[in-house]
């Protein structure tokens, strides 16, 4: 703490200097290297959450996907509008007749379904 240092000759102090010094150096030399060690862990880490990141993106957009083509029926007709349709076909109005609007025809089918008919 440097209180006995009062009587310590010059060279004593030199050899005490000396000492402190390389003591510093090697503390200084163990921190550059925990320091450099901590670096590298933290870029290996960065590659790691990235490649996790871009795997968890991946099946995102395959469940997404999947979803997407659970949804569509065949003939390009989406299940929710076909529910839809459906829906308003069987409402009634009080008598118990179909509405105006369910009556319409419906042009939810694609161009690939709906067939001409010709006569022989």
């Amino acid at each position: 703490m440097g209180e006995s240092l009062g009587s310590m000759n010059a060279k004593d102090l030199k050899n005490l200097e000396t000492k402190l010094e390389k003591g510093i150096s090697r503390i200084r030399s163990k921190k550059n290297e925990l320091l450099f060690a901590e670096i590298e862990y933290m870029q290996k880490r960065e590659i790691d959450l990235h490649n996790n990141n871009q795997l968890l993106r991946a099946k995102i957009a395959e469940s997404e996907r999947n979803q997407h083509n659970m949804n569509v029926l065949p003939g390009g007709t989406s299940y929710e509008s076909m529910q839809q349709s459906q829906q308003q076909q069987q409402q009634f109005d009080s008598r118990g007749y179909f509405q105006v609007t369910g009556l319409q025809p419906n042009n939810h089918y694609a161009r690939q379904d709906q067939m001409s008919l010709q006569l022989a």
